[in-house]
């Protein structure tokens, strides 16, 4: 009898581990306090917080993050015959086992990427050995980098000075938003789609990366300067501070309205510091010196 429950608790013992471990796709990546299942939403778009999610999505590399807290770059794990597509520029180091291939595309998606701010070219890095190897990535902004998963059929927009690099199966475009010169960010923003199948792409943040989920008819004001990413269809309604005292003094100047009229959660994805702030201060301090 006693043999009995000795092998029972071994085997319940057990089951909990695998239940610990395991991932399910119904969810936003994160932990679920009911079952301590780590899991992504395969339905929205989502800030990848634990890579070990997309060990089942097709061309995902694996990556990790080096250079520490706030000066982040990411470096990528390509299997023979895996690529990455990135900006001009974005590379730190790479194994000389990687090929790159510089292209344009169709001329009309060139144009329509530099009218967003990234390059007219891109870069295709694939792995032309036979083991794998490493590929070290960068943007300009000093801050963390936020890995985000689009489905299929789902579309991001990043400002032009976030986007690093992406799954080679994502299309890159730009999404024409007059509102943009208001926030500072120019006439459009960068659009990656993901026409065919899911896939993943790389942003740095001026800072950290937020997220921030918006219940259907709740309303959220932002400052522009904070702006890094949003889904494609979201309507931004950019504003002044309400009030001629708060206008006029509050050093808040232009800030965004987004309401949610859907019937699931909108996301938005900000970074922790103003960039346009930033810009602002550091002219004033230049100024001052003439």
């Amino acid at each position: 009898m006693d043999s009995k429950i000795i092998k029972k608790d071994t085997t319940n013992s057990k089951n909990n581990s695998k239940k610990k471990n395991s991932f399910t796709k119904n969810g936003g990546g994160k932990n679920n306090n009911n079952n301590n299942k780590v899991y992504l939403n395969k339905s929205n778009i989502s800030l990848i917080k634990n890579s070990k999610l997309l060990s089942n999505i097709k061309d995902a590399p694996t990556y990790t993050y080096e250079g520490g807290e706030g000066f982040q770059c990411v470096r990528l794990k390509l299997k023979p015959g895996q690529s990455i597509r990135a900006d001009a520029g974005t590379m730190n180091y790479m194994s000389s086992d990687i090929d790159i291939s510089t292209q344009t595309g169709n001329v009309w998606g060139a144009f329509g990427r530099m009218l967003s701010g990234t390059s007219f070219f891109y870069n295709i890095f694939t792995n032309k050995g036979k083991r794998e190897v490493h590929i070290n990535l960068s943007g300009i902004n000093p801050g963390n980098i936020g890995a985000f998963y689009i489905p299929k059929g789902q579309s991001l927009n990043l400002v032009s000075s976030s986007y690093i690099c992406c799954t080679p199966n994502l299309e890159i475009s730009s999404n024409v938003r007059l509102g943009g010169l208001l926030t500072g960010y120019g006439i459009s923003f960068v659009n990656i789609s993901a026409h065919e199948t899911d896939g993943i792409v790389w942003g740095a943040a001026f800072g950290n990366v937020i997220e921030k989920n918006i219940k259907p008819g709740d309303s959220l004001v932002i400052d522009n300067g904070v702006i890094m990413g949003f889904e494609a269809n979201t309507e931004i309604h950019t504003d002044v501070m309400r009030g001629f005292t708060s206008m006029l003094f509050s050093g808040e100047g232009l800030v965004s309205k987004i309401t949610n009229n859907n019937t699931k959660n909108l996301k938005m994805f900000l970074q922790s510091r103003s960039k346009t702030a930033y810009l602002s201060y550091l002219k004033n301090k230049l100024r001052n010196r003439k």
